[in-house]
């Protein structure tokens, strides 16, 4: 997990001229963990709320939780839709952005199946993503019927 000073190194990196090649660009936008993990929980869980993000087993801090999701939001990979009486309402909602990125999802998340020892198999959408990814795919893209490219 970071720390407060880690963070801020992180969040002032971002803020770098923009670079020519296209992996600096990506990891610009989502390649810290924090990022990755909003983003597998938008896509995978289907997360939309604030307090289900904090409610991940990873336990990311609100002031983190906050960036990350602003940070999301201006890189357009997030559309936050205001709650119309209070702020709890307030809905994340990922962009066509955003779900090209299952692709890159499903590859760090086979990696992390071929080298983590740990990775738990009895967890069902593990095993959907060995024996049916194209399968898990067009089933969790239909939880985003209402996105349009």
């Amino acid at each position: 997990m970071q720390n407060a000073s880690t963070d801020s190194i992180i969040m002032l990196m971002k803020k770098r001229t923009s670079s020519v090649c296209p992996i600096v660009y990506s990891l610009d936008i989502w390649g810290d963990p924090w990022s990755l993990i909003i983003l597998r929980d938008v896509l995978i869980h289907n997360k939309r709320y604030y307090r289900e993000f904090l409610a991940s087993r990873e336990r990311i801090s609100t002031n983190i939780l906050s960036a990350r999701l602003q940070s999301l939001t201006e890189a357009g990979l997030l559309v936050k839709i205001e709650g119309v009486s209070n702020r709890a309402q307030t809905m994340y909602r990922p962009t066509q952005k955003a779900l090209d990125l299952f692709p890159v999802v499903f590859a760090i998340m086979h990696w992390g199946l071929k080298y983590n020892p740990n990775t738990d198999m009895s967890i069902p959408i593990m095993q959907e993503l060995t024996t049916n990814e194209k399968g898990l795919e067009q089933r969790l893209l239909q939880n985003f019927d209402d996105i349009t490219s």
